[in-house]
């Protein structure tokens, strides 16, 4: 989950690699570090924190002596948070930088004894063994291929010898890309950043072992040429704007995002369904896959496709995946993810490919590792989404699978023309709806925040589709304020959790007016009777009760909008609520925005 950046023969190092770095900032903010280069010596600054103190500790030094940089921002895995543990790891000869983890470290921290035996950190380890190796060979070529034999994990390196004055990548699993002008060379593990760089752009393969020396470079692992690609001009923007955090200003571009993604599912990406997605209609079974988040909107998919197909249809946990035995039937998987790059769901859509199964990818970024890796991607156009919390990016994962389920069922006749209609109209008069919801509700989310504050756990219910909606909510709430928080299925609050509620508890009930509203009301008097408060989302109008905190009015809606309507308010209450304890909104403890390890 660590950013990595490598500049070779520009005269701005210092200020391209702050740059990338805090673009990088997303997948790692524990630590951070900085090695430039030369033929000469190598120079290492490493700090504990962000960026911005990496930046202020180099400020004074200067880059012209330097041939190149290495860097990198660390999100923990082996060894605490600490200055040592961070990232370039270094001597006169050569330093180092690794996103990924080594699983075989301990065995090789064992095995030689010129490693010293109190390193808590992988890549540490995986440093002084290639400086043994280094010592070992003359040639650092031949070091570095017994290195990569002997080394197991998911990772990528990115090295500087300079004995022979030579820069290598290495990658395993993890994500690294090589852009190049003339002779000057870039190095990022988020191929997006370099669009800003330069305009092509080469993927490393799994088992890549490239060298590069002044401007060349070689593939010493087949000899074959580098073929660049053309690189994607970004969209992306890293400026809060008027607002104070991304995440707010991601949560007021939910309506034109989806807007966005919706025009360009009718004017292109759906049409000729038939043709591009006959494996969809014409599967046994679908599965659909993600973490966090991303799994939250899996389950929304299988509440679309149960009700609107006739498919069947289930979810999956991607960790948990690639560890089960698969069905014998003909499936079709769908992988959710969105950066493309989250390392459980990439290693889960592996396993699958691996056993003769389709796999569609949906994702917001289309130069990632694993729409390289499927039979078909569905794009979203959520555009960047910096905020470690995801918001704007899962609107438009349901958007995807609602438009899917909507194109599916019409096939199959599960739902009529009528039918079909009425939904994706609803689904096109989103963004104004969404437009006056957020304004509206707002104010009513700083007041429900304020009485949060006063509780000590925070819980979400919901039934049928509106359960995934309280688990995002309650996952939101958690990750950005550190607050207590779970999320229930309604009617299982009795068969156990009911024990957590006392006076000291507030619940948040979403209860949408359909076919259980009348059970998902009932399930709150169960709350209000054992002295817990609650709040109730609804688009009816609600009496309070005794230990009723809030009841707002939701706008209207139906089975297809509902994940929609109900997912914004609760992202503004956890933002006000996160807001007001102080928090780092953008960047939450402990949490990456891109989880590229296992």
């Amino acid at each position: 989950m660590c950013g990595i950046v490598g500049i070779l023969n520009s005269n701005s190092l210092k200020t391209e690699s702050i740059d990338i770095l805090k673009k990088l900032e997303y997948r790692g903010y524990d630590s951070a570090g900085l090695s430039l280069f030369s033929q000469k010596r190598i120079k290492t600054i490493k700090s504990v924190g962000k960026i911005s103190a990496l930046e202020k500790k180099i400020k004074s030094i200067s880059d012209k002596p330097f041939d190149g940089v290495i860097g990198h921002t660390r999100w923990a895995t082996h060894g605490v948070v600490s200055r040592n543990n961070a990232h370039p790891f270094y001597d006169d000869n050569l330093t180092l930088v690794c996103n990924g983890i080594i699983e075989n470290y301990v065995k090789i921290q064992k095995f030689y004894k010129e490693i010293p035996n109190d390193i808590e950190s992988d890549t540490e380890v995986a440093f002084y063994f290639l400086s043994y190796l280094l010592n070992k060979y003359s040639n650092p070529d031949s070091a570095l291929k017994i290195f990569k034999k002997t080394i197991k994990g998911n990772y990528a390196f990115v090295i500087y010898i300079k004995k022979n004055k030579s820069f290598y990548l290495l990658k395993s699993g993890s994500p690294i890309s090589l852009s190049q002008n003339k002779k000057i060379f870039y190095v990022c593990s988020d191929s997006s950043i370099l669009s800003d760089y330069h305009d092509k752009i080469y993927h490393l393969k799994d088992n890549d072992f490239l060298k590069i020396n002044k401007d060349k470079i070689i593939n010493l692992k087949n000899n074959e040429p580098i073929i660049f690609e053309k690189n994607l001009k970004s969209l992306n923007s890293y400026d809060k704007g008027t607002f104070q955090h991304f995440m707010l200003k991601e949560i007021h571009e939910q309506p034109n995002v989806l807007k966005d993604t919706q025009q360009r599912y009718d004017k292109e990406y759906f049409l000729d369904f038939d043709t591009k997605f006959s494996d969809l209609v014409n599967s046994d079974k679908i599965i659909l896959v993600g973490c966090g988040t991303a799994y939250h909107a899996a389950m929304i998919g299988e509440y679309y496709f149960n009700k609107l197909t006739s498919c069947d249809v289930s979810c999956e946990h991607a960790s948990e995946l690639r560890y089960k035995k698969l069905p014998n039937k003909k499936c079709l998987f769908i992988f959710i993810s969105q950066s493309g790059e989250t390392m459980d769901t990439l290693m889960a859509l592996k396993y699958v490919k691996k056993n003769s199964h389709k796999a569609v990818v949906i994702t917001n970024s289309l130069q990632s590792t694993m729409v390289r890796e499927a039979d078909l991607t569905i794009p979203t156009y959520a555009k960047k989404e910096v905020g470690v919390a995801s918001t704007k990016a899962f609107t438009c994962q349901i958007l995807s699978l609602a438009n899917l389920s909507l194109q599916i069922g019409k096939i199959d006749k599960s739902i009529n023309i009528s039918q079909y209609n009425k939904y994706l109209k609803s689904l096109k008069s989103l963004p104004t709806k969404l437009n006056k919801l957020i304004n509206d509700f707002t104010p009513v989310a700083k007041k429900i925040s304020k009485k949060i504050a006063l509780a000590d756990a925070c819980y979400f219910i919901g039934r049928n589709i509106g359960y995934p909606i309280a688990l995002e909510g309650s996952l939101k709430l958690k990750e950005i304020s550190y607050m207590h928080s779970e999320g229930f299925a309604g009617g299982e609050m009795k068969h156990g959790p009911i024990a957590l509620i006392d006076k000291g508890t507030i619940t948040i009930c979403i209860i949408p007016n359909n076919e259980l509203y009348e059970k998902s009301l009932s399930n709150t008097q169960e709350i209000l009777a054992r002295n817990g408060r609650v709040v109730i989302l609804s688009s009816l109008i609600l009496k309070k009760n005794s230990g009723t905190l809030d009841t707002p009015q939701l706008p209207k809606e139906n089975f297809i909008d509902t994940p929609f309507i109900y997912t914004i308010p609760l992202q503004l209450i956890s933002y006000y609520f996160a807001l007001s304890e102080g928090t780092d909104i953008d960047q939450p403890r402990n949490l990456a925005k891109s989880v590229t390890v296992e």
